[in-house]
């Protein structure tokens, strides 16, 4: 009870605001994280399966703990001071074994590390990296499952997300859920379980199952969308995505858990478990060793508690944000520009992904919309309005990378049509699906400032942050097709004329 009103408490109340992010991010609609919720299920059943032989080990506060603890303390209080949830997340990666540590010292801990640093798989990955992960993924299952369905004689053409299948009036929409994050994230969670709470502790049987769980999983999941092309070509693209779906979904869970239990198998063919390692209750032992310092507790406690307000404090304040719908105010018309309707496919489309944009933005204040002007000339904006939550904006080429292109060129240009100093950030960047160059013109903006620069846009929000000054802005992504023979200039200049007309009108969405 002492190490839970000394040391736990004050670290729960302090970590208030980053454990709600990890529940938020382990209910997200994508369900990436959801095995998380496992995690401490599996970690409370290992320490209790083990309580005969660490309970009777002397319980003593190590200081020596605090190398580990202040280190995360420091990473939260970069992450609370800037708004950044996932830094102070990240951070308990340090501070559940560091608290442990400090509250229980070595003695009582051995054995016990290998449950504490399961945190590390309860901890969500910042959503800018989760969203580069889920890309790559997709693209290696899209890819390798549509060339083994065609192997097998599906007649398969990737068309973006979709992919038509041979003699289908259909095609199969493939999610970013799709690519096998979650199946990822979740197998290299049982894999690490099974090979160190439970089995052999051998060092070859637990670096093979590691290391083995991201080939199983990225294999099954493309053999997996392999099926699924069968399927639609066999019983219909709606039997693919419902019922198909769902076989196939379970299907490879299973081919998962059986070639992962069939390897620790071999692995641990002719050798007996060792009890301490094996999830088995020891015999009881008499406790050792001097007792416990009087008032040692205490003096880290009262450290702790000291640092733990102003943390909590700096966790929940934050500004008020402004107003939701902005994006959308954009005007239809304007300077010779007109937006373009969705069919009804795209705007299907458009409805089924915007879940997941919203998430990776961190807001739904954005919009994509198509503009053309009387000569045919076509422009793509991306605009997106955020206000506390400026850490969410990206660089602009994570966005354009996750588009399925590769970039060929990416610099920062002036931009005399925003002001005397501005730049606008310019990448080219060429299709993996059509081929097509785009160009693309990109700048972050407030009331009275402008840049292209992502690493500007950071300093620029930064110390507002800080001093609680919050200042609402933009991120403005124009994009024109470059027509085959047409100069770069030439459709710079598109981009550019197209950005300074709305730059005012976006500017004043901001009062």
């Amino acid at each position: 009870m002492k190490a839970f009103l000394w040391i736990f408490l004050p670290l729960l109340l302090a970590y208030t605001t980053a454990l709600q992010w990890c529940v938020d991010r382990w209910n997200a609609p994508t369900q990436y994280f959801e095995h998380c919720w496992l995690v401490p299920i599996i970690a409370a059943a290992a320490i209790w399966a083990r309580r005969r032989t660490w309970s009777v080990r002397l319980a003593r506060p190590d200081p020596r703990a605090w190398w580990l603890l202040g280190a995360g303390l420091l990473l939260h209080l970069y992450g609370a001071a800037l708004m950044i949830d996932s830094a102070s997340a990240a951070s308990l990666i340090l501070v559940v074994p560091g608290a442990a540590w400090l509250a229980l010292g070595r003695e009582r801990l051995r054995g016990l590390w290998p449950v504490l640093w399961l945190v590390v798989f309860a901890v969500p990955t910042p959503i800018y990296v989760e969203g580069r992960l889920a890309f790559l993924l997709k693209e290696l299952a899209v890819h390798g499952g549509a060339f083994f369905a065609n192997v097998l004689g599906a007649g398969v053409v990737r068309a973006g997300s979709h992919l038509q299948v041979q003699g289908t009036n259909e095609a199969l929409f493939v999610a970013d859920a799709c690519g096998g994050l979650r199946s990822l994230l979740a197998m290299i969670t049982l894999g690490y379980c099974l090979a160190f709470l439970l089995g052999e502790p051998s060092l070859r049987r637990r670096l093979v199952l590691l290391l083995a769980t991201v080939p199983i999983a990225m294999s099954a999941n493309v053999v997996r969308i392999a099926v699924l092309c069968l399927l639609a070509r066999w019983f219909g693209v709606p039997f693919a995505e419902g019922t198909g779906h769902t076989l196939a979904n379970i299907a490879e869970w299973i081919a998962d858990l059986a070639i992962l239990l069939g390897l620790d198998a071999f692995l641990s063919r002719g050798r007996e478990p060792k009890a301490a390692d094996a999830m088995v209750e020891a015999p009881r032992v008499v406790p050792t060793g001097a007792p416990l310092p009087a008032g040692a507790m205490r003096r880290h406690g009262v450290l702790l508690w000291v640092l733990a307000v102003p943390l909590l404090a700096l966790s929940l304040y934050r500004p008020q944000g402004g107003d939701r719908h902005r994006a959308q105010r954009l005007p239809d018309e304007f300077a010779g520009w007109s937006r373009i309707e969705r069919t009804a496919r795209e705007q299907a489309d458009f409805e089924k992904a915007l879940p997941r944009w919203v998430e990776l933005l961190g807001t739904a204040d954005f919009t994509w919309q198509r503009y053309r002007d009387a000569d045919g000339n076509r422009i793509h904006l991306v605009a997106l309005f955020h206000d506390t939550n400026w850490k969410s904006v990206h660089a602009p080429r994570i966005c354009i990378e996750g588009s399925n292109m590769d970039i060929e060129l990416d610099d920062l240009v002036a931009a005399p049509e925003l002001g005397p100093e501005a730049t606008v950030s310019r990448i080219l960047a060429r299709s993996r699906e059509d081929g097509w160059r785009y160009l693309t013109l990109s700048v972050f903006g407030t009331q009275n400032w402008a840049s292209g620069s992502y690493a500007e846009f950071s300093w620029h929000h930064m110390p507002l942050a800080l001093l609680r000054n919050n200042e609402s802005g933009f991120l403005l992504r124009i994009e024109t097709p470059v027509r085959k023979g047409e100069d770069l200039q030439v459709a710079q200049r598109r981009c550019a004329v197209f950005l300074g007309a709305l730059m005012p009108k976006a500017r004043e969405l901001l009062r």
